[in-house]
């Protein structure tokens, strides 16, 4: 199931954590993810990694890399 960063990050301080399929995922990295122009995040549970797309980009980010870019 795909979800919206915004919808995810709302009303969420830098310094929190959001709970997606398993893994906390900080949040301050999303909104970083956000403001590079990625829009969607979709988790892959099979391969436990995460898909994130915009208008003019897509990746894709175990947990660990994701914790790596706070």
């Amino acid at each position: 199931m795909k979800m919206k960063l915004k919808e995810l990050v709302a009303g969420k301080e830098d310094h929190e954590k959001v709970e997606v399929e398993g893994n906390a995922l900080p949040v301050l990295v999303l909104k970083n993810l956000m403001k590079d122009g990625y829009v969607f995040l979709k988790p892959y549970k099979e391969n436990n990694t995460y898909s994130v797309w915009g208008k003019n980009c897509t990746a894709c980010f175990t947990p660990e890399e994701i914790a790596e870019r706070a």
